[in-house]
């Protein structure tokens, strides 16, 4: 495939990405349109609307301005001057960044995958600042720096994943970049390559881990609360197609809620508004929006709500049995106990950085007032987690040195018997 094919059919696939980014909350609303409101009020207010929720989605922040009418059916004092929106529905920074591995890997298996991902990279980022400019209005304003910029970053960094698995599996010698990369690899200590690699792939599977644990608490605490979800939808009143857009908007912060449970494991929690507090000590929300899925939300008296502390730990010693004979296997004959300490608590520290940048993503403002602060505190889960992955760790390197030690005794003395 020669440049400029692989350039167009990039550019093509990022414009598509874009398209149904935004169609996806433009679907419903427009039924919204036909059938709550009978086609009687302008559509470019659903259209903005959708444009808002898919920048929002992918990191732009926005600020609303609520006119006199709106402010008395809102009835928050704090309304009445203009507000920022910067939580993010992170389904759709999760589409876009699958969408982006899609492109980059396809764009990865031919020679001209950095004029590709460059191309699409540059069109991404010119249909989403589009998006921004169509979407200004009296009442929401995306920032629109952001709106050229934020997006396509998300896109870049599914590029580059998808991009570099296809380059990994490349021929060196074929490609000059990882020829040279290659080349400072060479330099650095072979013993510290070993380190930094298993610590790479174990905090990986350790934050994996602790995630996956994390959507199954939410569904499983969607299914057991399942009584509580329903008379919260019944309360609100929504009717069909309400409740329909209800849903998918829940559905959108879906990975928000999920790492909410993840910061929930550590013990540090997630707050809905200042001065809430969703923890394993103990669950103070304070007034909250009667959404529905806010129903799974643990109670006040939760027993055993510190057993969730031993997730990120397990984790941590899963990794540490992953990555073990890797580690052992790279540093020879070195002190083998000092390096595996050495590698725990290196993936101890990436996976707290790991758990940092989804927290901080997975947070952000919701409106005025005591909405201004929602989702977990950053450093405080990063720094929780990094504790308690690596003691995992270290139980299971420790763990595993003392089975070697046995293993290898077993040896010893079977070959003495056989003297």
């Amino acid at each position: 495939m020669n440049r400029l094919t692989a350039s167009l059919l990039s550019a093509l696939e990022a414009f598509i990405v874009v398209a149904i980014g935004v169609f996806i909350p433009l679907v419903p609303l427009t039924v919204l349109w036909g059938v709550q409101y009978g086609f009687t009020v302008d559509w470019m207010v659903f259209w903005r609307a959708a444009c808002d929720i898919w920048l929002l989605g992918n990191g732009v922040d926005l600020t609303v301005t609520l006119d006199e009418a709106t402010l008395q059916v809102v009835g928050i004092k704090d309304a009445a001057a203009p507000f920022a929106v910067t939580i993010a529905p992170l389904a759709f920074a999760l589409f876009t960044v699958l969408m982006g591995v899609r492109t980059g890997r396809r764009a990865g298996r031919t020679a001209a995958w950095l004029q590709a991902g460059s191309t699409s990279v540059v069109v991404f980022a010119l249909a989403s600042g589009a998006i921004g400019i169509s979407a200004v209005n009296a009442v929401a304003t995306p920032s629109l720096l952001q709106a050229f910029c934020l997006p396509a970053l998300v896109w870049l960094l599914g590029l580059a994943i998808g991009t570099g698995i296809e380059l990994v599996r490349a021929d060196e010698s074929a490609e000059p970049l990882l020829a040279r990369l290659s080349e400072l690899r060479d330099r650095v200590p072979r013993h510290v390559e070993i380190v930094l690699l298993a610590g790479l792939r174990g905090a990986s599977l350790a934050v994996a881990a602790t995630v996956a644990a994390a959507a199954v608490t939410v569904a499983a605490g969607t299914f057991l609360n399942f009584s509580t979800v329903v008379s919260l939808y019944q309360a609100s009143q929504l009717g069909v197609i309400g409740g329909i857009v209800v849903t998918i908007g829940q559905i959108a912060f879906m990975p928000n809620i999920v790492i909410w449970a993840l910061a929930w494991f550590t013990g540090s929690g997630f707050s809905l508004g200042t001065g809430s507090t969703v923890a394993p000590a103990g669950t103070v929300t304070g007034p909250v929006p009667g959404i529905p899925l806010l129903g799974v939300l643990p109670n006040q008296d939760f027993t055993f709500g510190f057993l969730g502390l031993a997730v990120p730990i397990i984790a941590g010693f899963l990794a540490a049995v992953a990555v073990r004979k890797s580690v052992l296997a790279g540093i020879g004959g070195r002190s083998n106990a000092l390096w595996l300490a050495v590698t725990a608590v290196v993936i101890g520290v990436i996976a707290g950085i790991q758990v940092l940048l989804l927290a901080w993503w997975s947070g952000g403002a919701a409106g005025p007032g005591r909405f201004v602060e929602i989702g977990p505190a950053p450093f405080a889960v990063g720094g929780l987690a990094a504790v308690l992955v690596a003691v995992g760790c270290l139980i299971g390197m420790a763990s595993g040195s003392a089975e070697h030690s046995l293993a290898h005794r077993h040896d010893e003395r079977a070959q003495n018997a056989d003297r």
